[in-house]
């Protein structure tokens, strides 16, 4: 995901673009957390580029507009994405945010009377380090036709202790939706790195798929995802080991944002 900073006197606004979960969560909460002690308590969260938010990200969003609201100042959302606003009314959320049509609306909202204009947000600050993904590259294995199958990409949204979740578009971007090879009893071959378990290391292993459902991609609901539960069948005992920490301390982090 990449977080952009604009300002507009006294008011902040965030530009999200991509993807916003549990993965990235701990170093753009911290970035975030360090501009509300700094005094930035008027955001403005630009949100028409973010394309999926899970429950643990949006959880510290609601934490943040409480704890901001509490010292003063306000979180509101402008012109968020389908996928957003349909995530907040399915969860009965979508009274915890004042949500405006355009930022220059958000803006206002706290310029009351104040005709602010256009508010051009390119070029705007952000930290390179913060704009890395997770992606995951597997394959099909178990007969030659599957293992004839080129090398695919997916993108995770959870860890387990056993296994893991991934979103995977089975077309490739510009082409026609595919029907997925992916079924229940597949076998895979597993390669991703996981930055926060282990810096700059790769972990592979083997895996069989237990459930695949299908979604809609982000804003547009014609393109099918599949969400893809693998459980782990062979892993090294030592990457084993770095994941289930890894989950454990996810498990803390939400523990902390339910508090």
């Amino acid at each position: 995901m990449k977080l952009e900073k604009h300002r507009y006197d006294d008011v902040v606004i965030l530009k999200f673009t991509g993807e916003f979960d549990t993965f990235n969560l701990p170093a753009f909460s911290e970035r975030i957390d360090r501009m509300i002690a700094a005094g930035d308590n008027q955001l403005v969260l630009d949100l028409h580029l973010l394309k999926f938010i899970n429950s643990a990200a949006l959880g510290y969003l609601i934490k943040t507009s409480k704890s901001v609201k509490a010292g003063g100042g306000e979180v509101v959302l402008a012109r968020p994405s389908k996928f957003i606003r349909k995530t907040l009314t399915t969860l009965g959320l979508d009274d915890v945010f004042k949500i405006f049509q355009s930022v220059e609306a958000g803006v206002s909202h706290f310029h009351t009377g104040e005709d602010v204009g256009e508010i051009k947000l390119e070029g705007g600050e952000y930290d390179e380090s913060l704009t890395g993904s997770v992606p995951i590259l597997f394959r099909p294995t178990g007969s030659p036709d599957a293992e004839s199958l080129p090398n695919q990409v997916g993108r995770i949204v959870t860890l387990y202790e056993d296994g893991l979740l991934f979103r995977y578009e089975p077309a490739a971007e510009g082409e026609d939706p595919v029907e997925s090879f992916l079924r229940t009893g597949q076998s895979l071959k597993l390669k991703f790195r996981q930055p926060f378990a282990v810096k700059e290391y790769y972990f592979e292993m083997s895996g069989s798929v237990v459930e695949v459902n299908q979604m809609a991609s982000g804003d547009d609901e014609d393109t099918p995802v599949d969400a893809v539960r693998v459980k782990y069948d062979t892993i090294k005992d030592e990457d084993r080991k770095h994941l289930e920490q890894f989950v454990r301390d996810q498990e803390s982090w939400k523990a902390e944002l339910s508090q």
